[in-house]
C-alpha cells in the first residue's frame, strides 16, 4: 500500500511539473551542504522498482559543473563564469542555490547565456580582457528518476534518486591557466526513507558531487538504531565495510 501511494505521489508530481522542484525545496529545508563520512549501520538490498529518463533543459544545480571546475582549478582563478545553457525553472535562484556548496566556483558570479551562444565563440569574445570569465556549456541534459526499494526491510525502505546526466564543455581562455575541456557527468540527489517520505521517517538525504565527493545533507541516526533494535532494518555485519553501501545500483541508461 504505502509503495502504490508513493508511485501515485512521484506521478503527479511529474505530470504536473512539480518534480522540478522536489529537490529545491528539500535543499532549502535542509542545512548548509558539507562532506562528513555516512554511517552505514544497515544492510540494504537495493532492487529497482521504477524508472524513467526524460529530456531537461538544464541540470537543476550546477553540482557537475562547479565539481569539475575546482578538480582542475584548485583554487580561484575567475570571479565570473558564464554558463551556456537553456535557462531552467531554478534558473532565477541560481545564486541562491550555489551558496549551499562550499568552493571558490560557487562563490564566483554566474551568469546563464543561451544556449544559442557557442561557448567557443564565446570564449572568443573575451580575448582583449584582463579578467577573463570562465565559459561552462551544459547539454544533452537528461533527468533519470529512480525508484528503489530495500528487499532486506521486507520492502519498506525506500530510495529515491533523482539523477541529471549531462555533456559538459569549459573553456578558459587564459595565457596562464589555458584550459578546454569536455565531459560526460553525471550528478545526482538521493532520499531514503521508511515507509512513507514524511518527517520522523527521513533516514537520509545525499547529494553528488560536492568537492568530487559523495555529500551527507541529513541523516537520522537515532532512527535507524531505532528500527534495527526492531528487526524492520537489517543490521550490517561487523565484517562487512563497504562505502558505497549507501549508494544504489547503476542506473539504466
Amino acid at each position: 500500500m504505502a509503495f502504490n501511494l508513493l508511485i501515485i505521489n512521484i506521478l503527479f508530481m511529474y505530470r504536473n511539473g512539480t518534480i522540478k522542484l522536489y529537490i529545491f525545496v528539500i535543499l532549502m529545508l535542509s542545512c548548509r551542504i558539507t562532506l562528513c563520512s555516512a554511517c552505514s549501520l544497515a544492510l540494504h538490498d537495493w532492487q529497482l522498482k521504477l524508472f524513467f529518463k526524460i529530456p531537461i533543459n538544464a541540470p537543476f544545480i550546477p553540482l557537475s559543473e562547479i565539481a569539475v571546475i575546482q578538480s582542475h582549478f584548485k583554487k580561484a582563478v575567475t570571479d565570473r563564469i558564464f554558463w551556456v545553457t537553456k535557462p531552467g525553472v531554478l534558473s532565477p535562484y541560481l545564486d541562491f542555490i550555489i551558496s549551499f556548496v562550499d568552493g571558490w566556483a560557487s562563490q564566483a558570479k554566474w551568469k546563464i547565456v543561451a544556449d544559442n551562444k557557442s561557448v567557443i565563440k564565446l570564449a572568443k569574445s573575451f580575448a582583449k580582457d584582463e579578467n577573463k570569465p570562465l565559459i561552462v556549456g551544459s547539454d544533452k541534459n537528461f533527468l533519470k528518476v529512480a525508484v528503489f526499494l530495500d528487499a532486506n526491510s521486507k520492502n519498506n525502505c525506500v530510495q529515491i534518486v533523482l539523477a541529471q546526466d549531462s555533456r559538459i564543455r569549459c573553456i578558459f581562455q587564459d595565457p596562464q591557466n589555458p584550459w578546454a575541456q569536455e565531459f560526460n557527468v553525471q550528478s545526482w540527489f538521493s532520499l531514503i526513507f521508511y515507509k512513507l517520505p514524511i518527517p520522523g521517517n527521513i533516514l537520509s538525504f545525499s547529494a553528488y558531487p560536492v568537492d568530487g565527493n559523495r555529500a551527507s545533507i541529513y541523516e537520522d541516526h537515532p532512527l535507524v538504531e531505532s528500527l534495527l533494535s526492531k528487526k524492520c532494518l537489517m543490521r550490517r555485519p561487523d565484517l562487512v565495510v563497504d562505502p558505497y553501501s549507501f549508494d544504489f545500483p547503476d542506473l539504466p541508461e
